[in-house]
């Protein structure tokens, strides 16, 4: 129609032009949901995002939690080390009285010239401090540790 004609409309004629535009604009919103449905790769990509910001999100606390409980299991392990170290010296003492003791005694007993190489070895050894010193540990070490397996272990 031309703009002309448009002027001299009934009150009817408006009314279907009104009820036809609202309907033009019905079917257009109808067809762009249509069109978002039917696209299918941009529906997959969507999806897609969602799943991965929520994997995401698991990911993190998962990580949150881990961190936590190593934490945790680093303090119980500083706590039993500083718990063995103690048990370790509180027992060392009286096996060194002892030890002396029975130093003494096997000294009373053993000749002169054993003795002596005794005393050369001391020597030697006193001369390589260092390295007896890291074997003395390393062996404290294992002896810790196979005493604490076998504990666990009951």
């Amino acid at each position: 129609m031309s703009e002309d004609t448009a002027g001299a409309r009934t009150p009817q004629e408006e009314a279907l032009a009104e009820e036809i535009e609202r309907t033009r604009e019905h079917l257009g919103e109808t067809v762009e949901a249509l069109a978002a449905k039917a696209d299918v790769k941009a529906r997959a990509q969507h999806r897609a995002a969602e799943i991965k910001d929520n994997l995401r999100g698991k990911a993190r606390a998962a990580k949150d939690k881990v961190t936590a409980q190593a934490g945790e299991l680093r303090n119980g392990a500083a706590a039993k080390t500083g718990q063995a170290k103690e048990a370790a010296q509180g027992a060392s003492a009286p096996v060194a009285g002892r030890a002396a003791a029975a130093g003494q005694a096997v000294r009373r007993i053993t000749p002169e010239p054993v003795q002596r190489s005794t005393g050369q070895a001391v020597v030697i050894v006193r001369g390589h401090r260092d390295t007896a010193a890291a074997a003395a540990s390393a062996v404290a070490a294992l002896i810790l540790a196979w005493l604490l397996i076998r504990r666990r272990r009951r």
